[in-house]
């Protein structure tokens, strides 16, 4: 199932670079699609697929765009992070199908809060953010939904938990 994910987060990639440029005016405002993918698969099936996949979305990202793929890397890595986080605690209390979602929307969020800081430092850029809140939000609230869409999609795909009859 990692290959699934690798491959997911690669063709978000690809969509993120190419696509978003056009369809957005500030690039902060544009969904971080590698993350919400790689956030919301954290929390439903466990982190330890999702850490694989940040590496292909990184290089493709830095192949498109003019800073190195390391910076993409590096800005990627809260996605995960923050997904593994809540997957622990998903599994302590029990958490279903809809606080999952929600708690993997907000840490996609942070995510692509993280994503953007990271790249305007790498930019040199950092300054201007500030400036930039309404569209930072913006990026943030459509990064959330993109995760509470896919979160659902990939619940049917988490490992079954053992419990006393199965």
């Amino acid at each position: 199932m990692t290959a699934l994910l690798v491959f997911l987060a690669a063709l978000a990639a690809l969509v993120q670079g190419a696509a978003a440029p056009m369809l957005f005016v500030e690039p902060v405002a544009a969904p971080v699609l590698p993350a919400a993918l790689i956030a919301a698969w954290a929390v439903m099936r466990g982190p330890d697929e999702a850490w694989p996949a940040l590496l292909l979305p990184a290089v493709i990202l830095g192949a498109l765009s003019d800073e190195r793929a390391g910076w993409f890397l590096i800005a990627m890595l809260p996605a995960p992070a923050l997904g593994a986080l809540i997957a622990a605690r998903a599994r302590r209390t029990g958490a279903g199908i809809t606080r999952r979602s929600l708690w993997a929307a907000m840490a996609a969020a942070v995510a692509a809060l993280a994503y953007g800081l990271v790249l305007a430092l790498a930019a040199g850029v950092l300054a201007e953010v500030p400036h930039l809140a309404a569209p930072v939000v913006g990026g943030m609230l459509l990064t959330a939904l993109v995760t509470l869409l896919a979160a659902p999609l990939v619940w049917p795909l988490r490992q079954r938990e053992r419990g006393l009859f199965s």
